[in-house]
């Protein structure tokens, strides 16, 4: 079941946005994903996940992007929507209890006070079906464990699910590819230090592995907001991920936590998302969006009846 409380989706948003910078918008709506070289008045739109997309399987992207073919929602999807409506609801409705529960903070009645915050949830008209109460009771503990340590200070987002949208040139074989960058960014929060850009994930977190695929994430993120009119943000000193149902398929459990984009490995993820952008552009500027078969990648795909990889009997694929 698919349940927003914002009363709105991301869709709905932009159609209808409030967005402030008019300029975006329009570059935004003369952007695509079906860019080709010949397309001299549009635009390469890119977006986290399409580039997530093309990096996992150009076929897949090219399928899902270009020629629009509709995935199936599975239980995943449903979980990760739902989560994230309600997480982003939370801190829209907070800002309406906040002082009670700061009082009863302050009163050391610490059981009320956590009580009253997860009182902030409200219940959906039919129940979940895909663990997302767990979640959500575990990431609203988290964001009270935060008020206590904070007393409210810096404790709201600056940002909540913050529309973004972000022009640049990307340059390959000497030809300069105009490209519409646009995100949500889950959270953006505010310390002494600068700005903080943390990503909520419903699935599992593995303790090594997970982090480094996240880096790059957060990097599209950091990019697409320096190449924004959105200075308000700037600059971005760290970036994080929260995993309250990280125990899910096997994984390390449930986990949050930051680094300072300084990071040696902020460097890298730099590197890695630059490379990707490039590859994706080559491949427009081709027009060649190869399969790449993997026995294990592509039983998740919901492309493989229509992919070459599989359908073609051909020598490479034997």
């Amino acid at each position: 079941m698919r349940w927003n409380p914002n009363g709105e989706d991301k869709v709905a948003r932009n159609n209808e946005s409030t967005y402030p910078h008019k300029e975006l918008l329009e570059s935004y709506a003369v952007s695509t994903y079906g860019w080709l070289p010949e397309m001299e008045d549009k635009k390469l739109r890119i977006t986290k996940s399409s580039l997530g997309t093309f990096d996992f399987c150009p076929k897949q992207y090219y399928f899902q992007n270009i020629m629009k073919l509709q995935q199936e929602e599975k239980d995943h999807h449903i979980r990760g929507n739902n989560v994230h409506d309600m997480t982003e609801y939370f801190f829209k409705e907070a800002v309406n209890h906040i002082d009670e529960i700061l009082e009863e903070i302050e009163k050391d009645n610490l059981h009320l006070a956590r009580q009253m915050t997860h009182d902030i949830i409200p219940k959906p008209p039919s129940p979940y079906l895909y663990g997302e109460d767990e979640q959500i009771s575990t990431w609203v503990d988290w964001q009270f464990e935060r008020l206590v340590i904070t007393k409210g200070v810096d404790w709201f987002p600056v940002g909540n699910e913050a529309e973004v949208h972000a022009t640049r040139n990307v340059e390959v074989d000497d030809i300069i590819v105009p490209i519409h960058m646009r995100g949500f960014i889950d959270r953006i929060f505010e310390n002494e230090d600068g700005f903080i850009l943390m990503e909520l994930k419903t699935g599992k977190w593995k303790k090594g592995k997970t982090a480094t695929k996240l880096r790059a994430e957060m990097q599209f993120y950091r990019m697409m907001l320096n190449c924004s009119p959105h200075k308000e943000f700037l600059p971005i000193q760290y970036w994080g991920w929260e995993f309250p149902g990280g125990g899910i398929n096997k994984g390390d459990g449930a986990n949050w936590e930051y680094e300072p984009t300084s990071d040696r490995k902020a460097t890298y993820a730099t590197k890695t998302v630059e490379k990707r952008m490039k590859k994706l552009v080559k491949a427009h500027l081709d027009n060649d969006f190869p399969a790449e078969r993997n026995d294990f990648k592509c039983q998740w795909c919901d492309f493989m009846h229509l992919c070459p990889a599989w359908t073609l009997e051909d020598e490479k694929y034997e």
